[in-house]
C-alpha cells in the first residue's frame, strides 16, 4: 500500500515508477467501484469494444457521442 497526499486542487501523482509499470501514458481510465478508484491505462480499442458491445445489449445507437452522466457514459468508463 501507498500513501499519497492529494494537492491543492485535489491532483493525485502517481509515481514515475509506478506509471511506468503499469503502462500509463498521456491518459488513464478511472473507474469507480463501491468507494474505491480503479485506474487503468488507456487502450482506446478496449474502451471502443466495450462500449459497441454495451449499446448492442441495451439496443443504444452507437453513433451518438459518449456525454458525462449517461447510462452508456456510465457502463462504460
Amino acid at each position: 500500500m501507498l500513501k499519497l497526499k492529494l494537492g491543492a486542487k485535489g491532483e493525485l501523482v502517481i509515481p514515475k515508477k509506478i506509471r511506468d509499470s503499469l503502462g500509463f501514458k498521456d491518459n488513464v481510465i478511472l473507474t469507480i467501484h463501491k468507494n474505491k478508484i480503479e485506474l487503468a491505462p488507456e487502450n482506446g480499442e478496449e474502451i471502443l469494444n466495450k462500449w459497441e458491445k454495451f449499446a448492442k445489449e441495451h439496443g443504444v445507437d452507437v453513433t451518438k457521442e459518449l456525454i458525462y452522466g449517461d447510462k452508456l457514459y456510465e457502463e462504460v468508463f
